[in-house]
Formats: C-alpha cells, structure tokens, sequence
C-alpha cells in the first residue's frame, strides 16, 4: 500500500467513526420524522438549527435549483448534495450502512433507487402534512415515500438538425431505412433497461430485435450529458430522451424538442429520509419542501417535470403511462430486458 493509499484510507476511518459516533439512533429519527404536533414546524426548525448541516442524495442536475430555493428558506443549514445513477447509491448507501457510516440525510430519487432501498431497510417512514395533496397511490404504504414529480422517455431532438415533421412520430417510424445509423440512444444501464422494457410492453419483444440491424449508436451517459449532445447538435436525435431535459434546454434558448412515439416509461421520483439521518430535522424540513407548492413549481416550471400534486398536475403528459416499477414481477423482468439490451445493443456493438 503507497503513503497515499495509505492516507486515504485513515482518512476513511476516520470520516466513519466521527459518522457512527455522531449518527441518531433509529429511535430518535422515528420520533423527529413522525411527529405531528401543532408546533411540528417550529420543533423541526429548532433541531436543524442544531445540525446545521444537511446532505441529500439524488440523480442528476434537476435538483440544483429546489437546493438554491431551500437553502434561501433556510439559511442557517449547509447543504451538501450527492449526485450518482441510481444503482451506485443504492450500492453507496448499503456499503455505507454496513460498515457503520451513516452519511446521508435525506433523498429526493427515482423509484428505481427507492424500492431497494427500503428492503435494505436504510429508509425512515415519515409523516408529513404536504401528503395530504398527493393522491394515496403516490404514498408508499409504510409511509417510506412521498412520489411527487414525473418524468418520460421518448424521443429528444435537435431542430436544427432535423425539422419537426421530418422526425419519427411512432416507433415503428424507427425501423424506416433512412434513419439507419443515425439513431442514438442514451445507454447508461437503468436508462436503455427501461427504455427497452417500454418497448417490449408497447410494441413486443420481436419489435426491439427488428431495432438491432438499424444499428443505433450507444452513448454509455447519463440522460442530462446525452441532452447535451443534442442541444450542440453533435448528437441530433436520441431515442429515450427525458422530457424534462429537452424542455429546460428549450426554455434556456437550445433549439431542441421532445416527443413521446407511443407509451412512454415513466420516471416517478419522491422524497424519502435516511433510517439512520445525522440531521432528521434537516432532513425533515427538506422532505416538507420538495413536497411543497414553492419546489414543486420548480419542477415543473422551471425543469419541465409533471408534479404529483393535486392542485399542480401537468396536462401535457403523454396519452399513455408505462410505470415499470410498479410491476409486479419488474426485478425479474428488469433482468429479461437487461439481457436483451445486451444481445441487441450492446453486443452488437
């Protein structure tokens, strides 16, 4: 082991045992995230007082400016955010637990990451009075989550590069000859997984083994990096982009569209906290916000996303919704769909 090697990893120790010494007992997070007196507001700012600091786990870029916007509300708190796909901090966050470092507070992550998450046992239920505005199928049953936006996945396009009614409009537009080798697909694991798995449920696995010979060009990114390959045109159109991603781009200038070609995977993301949070209270008040009316416009003015909310729902969703993780069987058909991402994309390659 080199004398860097070396200093890395006592650094290491020592971040956990300052971590497992300072981590809350379960108990004491259960007390802070379930409390529901009529002072519960002013209890929870008290406590993140106290902490001072927060830390949240999440995917992608989407969640700089709710982080800008809590952090104006609440001011005394540092916020440091994580960024991973969602199978490294579901592996991050159980390799921490089991060697007894307990780093994260809260998370703002898509259903992908939350459900193993909660067998793992790492997630707090919780109670909040901004879940009265969501619908009860968005509250996971042991309270672990709150879904509160939407997003979904079809095609993204640069304008420039090719114009509006020149553009496939179906998926089976994407078998036509002239689009051979121009195709591009955004290829990190979850993100060509599910977008095969839509496809295998709208139009049938023979339909994605007719996709192969058009020989689509696999960028291993995630959805945000692939995005910007369309806005600069380098990439001019992609076949599992995110509707949020094309409409941030657009509002900021990028000549850039988005259109869903059928039923479209989407992404459901919710808040949830950490079973063993150093700050609960801060974690708390960042759950109550992302729920809120004040984030939630974020998310959807902002970002492009569909809020969850009764009173903020978007109307321009496409005209069917494929949620691939609420199904029953999706582990195991997750594993079909990665095996066939393989055998007609990735191998091929």
């Amino acid at each position: 082991m080199s004398a860097r090697d070396l200093l890395v990893f006592c650094l290491i120790l020592l971040v956990a045992s300052i971590a497992a010494a300072r981590a809350a007992d379960p108990a004491e997070v259960a007390k802070v995230a379930t409390y529901a007196g009529a002072d519960r507001q002013a209890k929870l700012e008290a406590g993140a007082r106290a902490e001072g600091a927060l830390t949240v786990y999440t995917v992608g870029a989407q969640i700089d400016p709710v982080v800008k916007g809590f952090s104006a509300r609440y001011p005394f708190l540092t916020v440091r955010v994580v960024k991973k796909d969602p199978p490294e901090l579901v592996k991050q966050v159980t390799q921490e637990y089991q060697a007894g470092i307990y780093t994260v507070d809260a998370y703002e992550l898509d259903d992908f990451g939350l459900r193993p998450l909660r067998e793992a046992g790492v997630l707090a239920p919780f109670t909040t009075p901004e879940a009265a505005q969501y619908e009860p199928e968005a509250i996971e049953p042991g309270r672990h989550w709150v879904m509160m936006r939407q997003d979904f996945i079809s095609l993204g396009f640069n304008t420039d590069a090719l114009k509006p009614e020149d553009a496939p409009r179906s998926h089976r537009d994407l078998l036509d000859p002239k689009w051979k080798g121009r195709l591009a697909i955004s290829a990190s694991v979850s993100t060509i997984v599910t977008w095969v798995g839509a496809l295998v449920l709208s139009e049938g696995e023979a339909f994605v083994r007719e996709l192969g010979p058009q020989n689509m060009r696999l960028y291993p990114l995630g959805g945000r990096a692939v995005s910007n390959l369309i806005v600069s045109g380098e990439v001019p159109i992609v076949v599992n982009n995110r509707r949020s991603h094309m409409y941030a781009s657009a509002k900021n200038g990028a000549h850039v569209a988005w259109r869903a070609l059928g039923p479209s995977y989407t992404s459901v993301s919710g808040a949830a906290l950490a079973s063993r949070a150093n700050n609960p209270n801060a974690g708390m008040l960042f759950v109550d916000y992302l729920l809120g009316p004040e984030a939630q416009a974020v998310y959807t003015k902002q970002l492009g996303y569909a809020s969850m909310r009764r009173d903020m729902q978007s109307s321009d969703a496409p005209a069917e919704k494929l949620y691939l993780t609420l199904r029953p069987d999706f582990y195991r058909e997750y594993e079909q769909w990665n095996d066939l991402a393989d055998q007609v994309f990735r191998q091929a390659r």
